[in-house]
């Protein structure tokens, strides 16, 4: 009963982003024709929204933000070793756009930090005293950190492998 009422108890505005998520998930499965700066878009949003919810959500600002520096670090890590040796960016001939080859990549992305990030708030909402928990504004700070960084991993790993590709050619 507890979860259908935190189901029913969460803001529309929340499961329109998650369906925005979803969709953008969705159109990521085909490959999709875009300018080179669109790459950057979900991992700034991602990037925004985890550093908005440390400085809006934790009581212990310094360590929430360094733990998300440390997140961010191994997030990066993991995503460029991720996305390493797999397809890559294309030149679309006779354009100055790029496709970006399909994947189940994005949606599972999405869905998992959509997953992790309205858990992480539903834990404030029930316990609001987490706020002032050291242990969790660290594990808040690191998740989120990770999250983006995982992205951005990925989108440089394949935005650099491109520039290479195309530099040498």
């Amino acid at each position: 009963m507890l979860l259908l009422r935190i189901i029913a108890d969460t803001p529309v505005w929340v499961w329109a982003l998650f369906a925005f998520l979803i969709a953008t998930g969705i159109n990521a499965l085909r490959d999709r024709e875009m300018n080179i700066k669109g790459l950057f878009i979900m991992p700034l949003f991602f990037f925004l929204w985890g550093g908005i919810s440390v400085i809006n959500e934790l009581a212990f600002l310094f360590w929430g933000l360094a733990a998300m520096l440390v997140g961010l670090m191994a997030g990066h890590w993991a995503g460029w070793s991720l996305s390493s040796g797999g397809r890559q960016l294309k030149s679309k001939e006779g354009s100055h756009l790029i496709v970006w080859p399909g994947t189940p990549w994005i949606i599972i992305f999405v869905i998992i930090t959509f997953i992790t990030k309205y858990t992480l708030n539903v834990f404030l909402n029930i316990e609001p005293e987490l706020r002032f928990s050291l242990w969790f504004n660290i594990v808040f700070g690191v998740l989120s950190g990770f999250i983006s960084g995982l992205l951005w991993g990925r989108t440089l790993n394949l935005y650099l492998t491109y520039r290479q590709a195309n530099s040498c050619g």
